[in-house]
């Protein structure tokens, strides 16, 4: 049975299918490891939030979210780019902000605070991204409410650092 492959002895399965993917199952498993989103979590933990995280493709050039858009999801990119841009102010032309590849998470401002979009995030090249929904996060934080602490403070520190970071650039135009 492929879910087995993935999942740690006597960890229960996970609420969806999503470990049957090949793919999927490894990607998580390279990435636990390494990304910061899982940052001090378990091999159990992360097969737990697999649970939790839904799997969505997009075409090249497909939106993924538009600035202003108000649906609260995380993405963490399994394969694929991902483009992040803002509108100029001055003439409405997209300014590239940064691009990522497999592993990195991106929208989870508006995951934590349910705000508008700030930016957009655009498949440049077809992308598989798993999912994390504000909704799925507060059932994840009523189920397993240790587990949903970890990856609210592993996402409060990304969104530290990533201030830090547009902050220093900042200073660069000052």
């Amino acid at each position: 049975m492929a879910l087995k492959k993935f999942s740690a002895p006597g960890c229960p399965a996970p609420k969806n299918d999503l470990l049957l993917d090949p793919e999927v199952g490894r990607k998580l498993s390279e990435m636990a490891g390494a990304a910061p989103w899982l940052a001090d979590m378990s091999w159990e933990e992360v097969v737990d939030l697999a649970g939790y995280l839904r799997l969505r493709e997009y075409l090249d050039g497909q939106a993924i979210f538009q600035e202003g858009d108000t649906d609260p999801f995380m993405g963490v990119i399994l394969s694929g780019m991902v483009e992040i841009t803002k509108k100029d102010q001055k003439d409405a032309s997209d300014k590239s902000l940064v691009r990522m590849g497999p592993g990195r998470a991106f929208g989870e401002f508006a995951l934590i605070d349910g705000e508008p979009r700030s930016a957009s995030a655009w498949a440049r090249q077809p992308a598989r991204l798993l999912i994390l929904t504000r909704e799925d996060l507060l059932q994840l934080s009523r189920a397993k409410k240790h587990l949903a602490f970890k990856l609210v403070f592993n996402i409060a520190s990304m969104m530290s650092r990533r201030l830090r970071q547009t902050s220093e650039r900042l200073m660069e135009y000052l």
